[in-house]
This record gives C-alpha cells, sequence and structure tokens, in this order.
C-alpha cells in the first residue's frame, strides 16, 4: 500500500527544482508526496510530469503581502492537513547555516538523508518535440539564450545586451526577461528549459534557469548573481564566467 506524505515548501521555482531529490527520497521510501506549494508552481506546470507528487496544493506566498501572517496560515493548515497522512515535513528556509547550501538545509528541516543531491526537472516529449521544431524554423543558425532581468528577483538584473555584443557570436538572442518577446511565450515552464537546452550560448541571472541549467547539464556562458547567496550556486564546471555584485570572479 503506498504511503502519503505532507510537504510544505512555499518557495519559488528554483528552489523547488533543489526540492526535487527530496521528493525522489519520499518515493524511494515508498511515499507519494502531496506538495503545499505557490500556485506558480502549478500554473508553471513545473511538475506536471513529476512522478513523485500526488496533488499540489496552492497556498499563498509569505515574500508578498504579510510575512509573519501568511507564515502562521500556512504552518496552521499543514498542521491541520496532518491527520490524514503518513509522514509530514516543512522546510521554511528559517535556518540557513552559513557554508550550507540550499539542498542540504532543506535535507536538515526534513529530516531526510540524500544518497544522491542531484535535481531533477520533468520535459514532456511533446513538449522537447514542438521546441526543436520551432528552433529548426526560427533559429536555424543558432540563438543565445538570455535571462537576466528577472521578474521576483529584481537584486540579480543586469543589462547583459552590451556584454553578449562583445563577447559572443553574432547570433539572434532569445530573451526571456520580464520585458522581453520570449517572456512567457510558452504557458509551460518545460518548454523554455528546452530553448535552454538547445541554446548554442546561454547568460543568465541567478533563477530557475540556472538551476535548469545545472539539471542538463549544459555549459552556462556567464553566471550572474547580484547579490552574494553562495547556497544557490550550481556547480563551477558548467560556468565558463561568473558574476557577482557587478564584479567578474571567474
Amino acid at each position: 500500500m503506498t504511503k502519503k506524505a505532507l510537504l510544505l515548501y512555499h518557495h519559488g521555482l528554483g528552489d523547488v527544482i533543489m526540492l526535487t531529490p527530496h521528493l525522489r527520497k519520499l518515493h524511494e521510501m515508498g511515499y507519494v508526496t502531496d506538495l503545499m506549494c505557490r500556485e506558480q508552481v502549478e500554473t508553471s506546470h513545473l511538475l506536471d510530469n513529476c512522478p513523485y507528487i500526488g496533488e499540489l496544493m496552492a497556498v499563498p506566498n509569505p515574500w508578498q503581502g504579510d510575512f509573519q501572517a501568511t507564515m502562521i496560515e500556512n504552518s496552521n493548515n499543514f498542521i491541520n492537513l496532518g491527520a490524514k497522512y503518513d509522514w509530514m515535513g516543512n522546510s521554511l528556509h528559517m535556518s540557513h547555516v552559513a557554508g550550507e547550501h540550499k539542498i542540504d538545509m532543506t535535507s536538515r528541516e526534513l529530516g531526510l538523508v540524500l544518497e544522491n543531491k542531484q535535481p531533477e526537472i520533468y520535459i514532456g516529449e511533446e513538449d522537447e518535440n514542438d521546441i526543436k521544431e520551432y528552433i529548426r524554423d526560427t533559429y536555424p543558425k543558432g540563438f543565445i539564450f538570455r535571462h537576466t532581468d528577472v521578474e521576483y528577483h529584481r537584486e540579480h538584473v543586469w543589462d547583459s545586451s552590451e556584454w553578449i555584443k562583445e563577447n559572443l557570436p553574432d547570433l539572434p538572442v532569445y530573451d526571456t526577461g520580464e520585458n522581453a518577446v520570449g517572456y512567457r511565450q510558452w504557458d509551460n515552464i518545460n518548454r523554455a528549459f528546452c530553448m535552454l537546452r538547445y541554446a548554442t550560448h546561454r547568460v543568465i541571472s541567478s533563477s530557475v534557469f540556472l538551476h535548469a541549467s545545472h539539471v542538463m547539464g549544459v555549459t552556462v556562458d556567464v553566471a550572474n548573481y547580484g547579490k552574494v547567496d553562495r547556497k544557490v550556486w550550481i556547480p563551477d564546471e558548467l560556468t565558463l564566467r561568473i558574476r557577482e555584485c557587478g564584479e567578474w570572479i571567474k
């Protein structure tokens, strides 16, 4: 008989990618997980093809509105639902230890020991095939994937256009920034991940796309961090250059 787990995780899409090793661990332990998460997790279709998830339950984002009241509301709802589950866990990201990666912080908060910390994304076959066809028709000679105008984390915004012009080949730029043509072109974020995968070059600020690049094992020309936030860094071997707080450190 399948066991049921309830997990409260009201964080952003990049954080949800970093949660996937824990969802996989629970699955290996025999659980199907119902996830209390931001509405954006559902509407982005990020976890549509995830085999570890039962139900997504939308909860308010504490970082938009009254933080303390929303934290209490989400925690109370979590406790009230708990009687129906075999396992419960919440990761509020309120206990960071210096030098600790966010995956390790989540493990500690959930009380889960991970043998495999590799995150996952879940791209459907139809999405992949459609994007391959779109790229063949639209960018036959290649393109640059850019995401440096970050919607929800303005501290990571960087006008990378001049750097791209001076340092990368003369290719069309597929820009997914908030004010760009590629912004929310696809209602399914996994299609944007496909664009990222098949790009010729990639210039990305700290965001869900940087974590997706890590999962897919693709090279990033520039990883831009607008603030010192080492707990979310992707492996150095995947990044040719790192820009932090406006300074080049690699």
